[in-house]
């Protein structure tokens, strides 16, 4: 394999991540967006009756599990390949003139090693960040109608 096909490798491992990334932000305001309109019907109701108080509940479990895994799925992830001259966790352990020598006398084996091993611990990145995306998303999907008959059941 040459240098430039791993480098594109990466590359789609990153667009991966970056992908994901961006698939975050408008889910979780569509929740908070639900959240809200939920908790300020709530505030709002004067005595709770066993429906309200059911449907209520399960909507809201439902939502603050789709934001827990949205959280999840933002949180940064830290760890790289060890003593990689690519990742920037990796070369921030090292002196500066340290990783200057050592990217100035790599080899070329060495370096595509260096990428592909951070193309895999992106692909490894971008399997968790959509396996949270996806959770979130079902628990959004299965909270939706009960939080439509909790509106209506605190609305009215």
């Amino acid at each position: 394999m040459s240098i430039e096909k791993s480098q594109n490798i990466l590359n789609l491992q990153l667009e991966w991540v970056k992908t994901a990334d961006a698939k975050i932000p408008p889910i979780f305001a569509i929740n908070l967006a639900m959240l809200g309109v939920v908790i300020a019907l709530i505030k709002a109701l004067q005595a709770w009756t066993i429906a309200q108080a059911i449907i209520t509940s399960l909507t809201l479990i439902l939502m603050i599990l789709s934001i827990a895994f949205l959280v999840l799925s933002m949180f940064p992830r830290l760890s790289g390949p060890k003593g990689s001259i690519i990742y920037f966790g990796g070369i921030t352990k090292k002196q500066e003139d340290t990783f200057t020598e050592e990217v100035l006398n790599i080899s070329d084996e060495v370096y595509e090693k260096d990428i592909l091993s951070q193309a895999y611990r992106n692909a490894e990145i971008a399997d968790e960040k959509y396996r949270f995306i996806k959770f979130a998303l079902i628990s959004s999907f299965i909270s939706a109608p009960f939080w439509l008959i909790s509106i209506y059941l605190l609305y009215i």
